[in-house]
């Protein structure tokens, strides 16, 4: 396993559960100084992400259903507790957006209640979203996780079904006989091995040997209100996102507050944004993620934030604001690649956005496709999750995000 992120450590205790192979996973920790990394960034140095299954695309509703159901399996496994089923909601008014989703709920029986602004306003006082928006609400266990302690729980439950763990980063991938050489960022011995998935998220084709795959890296940033511990334990609402009218903004998701390592109660939004430069190497990735980039800070794209989310929790004090960049690998099918691009070489990443809550059911797709040597998935097409050669330009839209 090259890469040990959100899919990573999830393909990682798949693997290890099989009786068929021995299993490394090869990934660097979260940097303890972002300003002054050199190495890879990933997206999920983060505490709070929202999970759900109600979806328009029927092949994100399947993977994350999967994931949902090995949330309690992964926590009495791993002693990591990571999931809050706080619930979800859609707040929405494109009529046809909103027919797409309760299609799908209806055939993959996904429980989901209809409110409109009115009704809304009475069973969520708390919540002030214009007139007209039509609510779509799932309950349990549909909320958010953190996806720090997803990662710990993943890796503590793979360590603990016998697989091996290496905090390093993969810098090279060879093709040898019978197999592949990794070679690391230390000097240790490099790693061969029979076959490899990679699973490094938006750094993943700058190690694939046989030539890039059609994705492209976009800079995200997300804010974090600061609230008071009696704030965060008095504001009882779901995860919600929600599809407002803004020129610059396509929707924003926002996660209940959560206490995350420094002890504070943040409240989190993000976003997708319009006409961001793609970030096209490593070094663009690296500077964006370290704050070097002059757009780092995205000064509109917070504003707008700020702004939405003072205006739906106008009942709220919060006590201050931080910000921080983040790195979203997208594709044009708006699905992960899970793909084998050579023999013994399988690639899982481009999460497009979605992944967070769906890793597990992504990683454990890519397991078996690698395992097998074949598409075995009787519910997902294979022809939605194949690599697509060359280069991708997204065009702008809605993700509704993580």
């Amino acid at each position: 396993m090259v890469g040990l992120g959100l899919i990573g450590s999830g393909a990682l205790r798949h693997a290890a559960l099989a009786d068929s192979c021995s299993v490394i996973g090869i990934g660097p920790g979260e940097p303890s100084n972002w300003g002054a990394h050199t190495g890879p960034f990933a997206s999920h140095y983060d505490s709070g992400r929202i999970t759900r299954r109600l979806d328009a695309r029927r092949e994100w509703a399947i993977l994350a259903d999967r994931a949902i159901k090995q949330y309690p399996v992964i926590e009495a496994v791993s002693d990591v507790p990571f999931h809050d089923p706080c619930g979800l909601m859609f707040v929405r008014r494109d009529e046809a957006g909103i027919a797409n989703q309760r299609e799908v709920a209806d055939a993959l029986d996904i429980p989901i209640t209809i409110e409109s602004s009115e009704k809304r306003r009475h069973s969520l006082p708390q919540l002030h979203f214009p007139d007209g928006y039509t609510t779509l609400r799932e309950p349990a266990p549909a909320g958010a996780i953190d996806p720090r302690k997803l990662v710990l729980a993943q890796l503590t439950a793979a360590r603990r079904a016998g697989a091996t763990v290496v905090d390093d980063v993969v810098t090279e991938i060879q093709s040898i006989d019978g197999g592949f050489r990794l070679r690391l960022t230390t000097d240790a011995k490099p790693v061969e091995v029979d076959r490899v998935l990679i699973t490094a998220g938006s750094y993943g084709n700058s190690l694939l040997p046989t030539g890039a795959v059609a994705a492209a890296v976009r800079p995200e940033a997300i804010v974090k209100g600061e609230v008071s511990e009696a704030t965060a334990r008095s504001l009882q609402v779901p995860s919600f996102i929600y599809l407002l009218d803004n020129p610059y903004l396509d929707d924003v998701y926002v996660v209940p507050p959560t206490l995350y390592p420094d002890g504070r109660w943040y409240i989190k939004i993000g976003g997708s944004r319009a006409g961001a430069a793609n970030l096209e190497t490593s070094d663009q990735m690296a500077s964006w993620m370290r704050g070097d980039d002059p757009d780092n800070h995205a000064d509109h794209q917070i504003k707008i934030m700020r702004d939405v989310l003072t205006t739906v929790l106008a009942d709220v004090e919060f006590l201050s604001w931080s910000a921080k960049p983040c790195l979203i690998t997208d594709t044009a099918s708006d699905l992960p690649f899970v793909d084998t691009v050579a023999p013994g070489l399988t690639i899982a990443f481009g999460g497009n956005g979605h992944a967070a809550k769906s890793s597990d059911a992504i990683g454990a797709l890519a397991v078996g496709l690698a395992l097998a040597g074949e598409w075995t998935d009787p519910d997902l097409d294979a022809s939605q999750f194949q690599a697509q050669l060359g280069s991708y330009q997204p065009a702008d839209g809605s993700r509704h995000g993580n």
